[in-house]
């Protein structure tokens, strides 16, 4: 029992430094990452990836005006600067790997997945300072849906969270040793993460808590290292730009409408989904007392808002749910299963603050709950992307919980018998529902490439080729030769075809053509019984407010479709009005 209390600077489940500590485990962990996404490399650019690679090329001929150029991003041309949320250290991180491997997705993805690995090793590192079971705890963050498939893209996500967790823990180690060079790393982490995503910010205010909770406040100045940093590329964007892009980010989350209470239940189902390893490891944690009373409260407050109510932005998903007996169940099955994931994980973060009361509890329960208030009320969208952020401090509460759970006479309460096979069991699902996941959203982003290469190959050079929608399948229509319709600009012409995607972004409404153009149907083949990012099927892991109130589905899932119009009429992509 002393291996598992072992006193140490963070509280009483701290790993503790007397412990022999080698680097084997790190680099087990390093290749259990690269292992599983190396299937993954060659996967289709999706959703903002584009974003990312078209400012990287833009970079590459200009360092020094990253955002100066113009894009269709939103169904109208129109400057970067305008709608870009995030600083610009991924895309220039892009393009010197781009300079040297090229653009292939196979190049920009490897490159990528070197920050998928960083964050895992990070992750174990802080843990060995929190938990007695540090690999396990990595392993409990890394096996999970969210962690597989933001690894799989080229967004700043992953970079941005490799950032925060070594930012953490050598802020920790600066602190535990007195050691002025590792705090002054710890501080430039700060800024690295910021500028890879805004979100990063938020380490100066937590790290600041946990520095005057070590009654240790006097480190805090070197804090300031990062607020300069963001200082400094806030003045510099206003310079170029006419505006503050740090400060333009910030009021344009916290001014976006819709949010209220059903936000933290679709929060909660989205850390029980992205996090899905919680929800296995709830049976070893939770006495089964404490395990059945919070499914019957999660059951009792899902019968007052039921979870078809989600869905009711989606009009494809809401007939389904009503239509279909199969989905219907689906659906509802899943949406509890995922918001008690996500009340279990909640419930373990306010457990461990209550009975550690350490300043390592008070840095994860910080750390926690501030990302699910974000997720919930600040960001625009509540999506899987901000969840990513939770996996490190999951995965150490759990263990932190299954060490308190292994304490003489509490073991026998619960539904799994305690032992180091039944520590490590969870893994399997969670690694199979992952792996599921990504699979799912590799071959949606596969659908979108096929779609291009088939729809963009059959009229290239017959015309003009115009398309609405965007995400990967701008990407690749544009390598085809298409043009991205601008809906206050684009005057079409007889014979001009118009590609428009059901499962999409910024597309109009058919029935603004009827009378302007012939509208035929092609379907692409769907994922199959999964989905990511459907708003038939209620899958939203990139935003709920775009597609669906779950982070992904195993349901069956509509093919994707794709309108093909061909113009018989001139008109303006705006205003074309029914009757007109």
């Amino acid at each position: 029992m002393d291996d598992y209390l072992n006193k140490g600077p963070h509280g009483a489940l701290s790993g503790g430094r007397d412990k022999k500590k080698t680097a084997w485990p790190a680099v087990f962990l390093g290749a259990v990452v690269f292992a599983c996404l190396i299937p993954f490399a060659g996967k289709a650019f999706n959703v903002d990836d584009p974003l990312y690679i078209w400012i990287a090329r833009h970079i590459q001929s200009n360092p020094m005006d990253f955002f100066g150029f113009n894009i269709n991003w939103r169904g109208v041309l129109e400057p970067v600067y305008r709608f870009y949320e995030n600083p610009p250290l991924s895309s220039y991180y892009m393009a010197v790997v781009a300079k040297l491997f090229g653009w292939s997705e196979a190049a920009l993805h490897m490159a990528f997945f070197v920050f998928a690995a960083a964050a895992a090793i990070g992750t174990y590192y802080l843990a060995r300072e929190l938990c007695s079971r540090p690999l396990t705890a990595a392993l409990a963050g890394v096996l999970t849906p969210v962690f597989m498939i933001s690894a799989t893209t080229v967004m700043c996500d992953m970079m941005m969270t490799a950032f925060w967790v070594w930012a953490v823990f050598l802020w920790m180690r600066g602190l535990d040793k007195r050691s002025v060079p590792s705090v002054v790393l710890a501080s430039l982490f700060i800024a690295a993460s910021s500028l890879s995503k805004y979100v990063g910010m938020s380490l100066v205010p937590l790290l600041l808590c946990y520095s005057f909770a070590r009654k240790q406040g006097r480190w805090a100045w070197f804090l300031l290292i990062p607020v300069a940093a963001l200082a400094g590329y806030d003045w510099i964007t206003y310079v170029l730009y006419g505006r503050g892009l740090l400060l333009n980010a910030a009021s344009y989350a916290v001014s976006y409408p819709g949010k209220s209470f059903f936000n933290f239940i679709i929060g909660l189902v989205f850390i029980g989904g992205c996090l899905i390893s919680v929800l296995f490891y709830s049976f070893s944690i939770w006495r089964k007392k404490a395990l059945i009373t919070g499914a019957l409260i999660m059951a009792v407050i899902l019968t007052f808002v039921p979870p078809g109510t989600f869905l009711e932005p989606f009009p494809g998903a809401i007939v389904r749910f009503q239509n279909d007996p199969v989905f219907h169940w689906l659906f509802i099955t899943q949406f509890y299963l995922f918001a008690l994931g996500g009340a279990s994980a909640m419930a373990v973060t306010f457990s461990d603050l209550w009975k550690a009361r350490d300043s390592g509890s008070l840095l994860l329960f910080l750390w926690v709950v501030g990302i699910f208030l974000f997720l919930c009320l600040l960001n625009w969208t509540i999506n899987a992307r901000t969840v990513l952020l939770i996996f490190p401090p999951m995965g150490i509460l759990i263990m932190r919980a299954i060490e308190r759970a292994s304490a003489p006479g509490k073991s026998s309460a619960r539904f799994i018998p305690q032992g180091r096979f039944f520590v490590i069991a969870p893994l399997i699902p969670s690694l199979i529902i992952a792996l599921t996941a990504a699979l799912t959203d590799y071959n949606w982003a596969g659908s979108q490439r096929s779609a291009a290469v088939s729809i963009g190959g059959s009229y290239q050079g017959q015309g003009n080729l115009w398309f609405m929608g965007h995400w990967g399948f701008q990407y690749y229509m544009e390598e085809f030769g298409g043009k991205p319709a601008d809906f206050m600009r684009t005057a079409i012409r007889p014979g001009d075809v118009i590609v428009s995607p059901a499962n999409n972004s910024y597309v109009l409404p058919l029935f603004l053509f009827r009378g302007y153009a012939s509208i035929r149907e092609t379907r692409i083949d769907s994922p199959g019984w999964a989905a990511t990012m459907n708003p038939f099927a209620g899958a939203g892991f990139y935003g709920d407010k775009v597609s669906g109130p779950l982070p992904f589905i195993i349901a069956p899932v509509p093919e994707e479709k794709y309108f093909i119009l061909t113009a018989v009429r001139p008109f303006a992509m705006r205003p074309p009005q029914a009757g007109n």
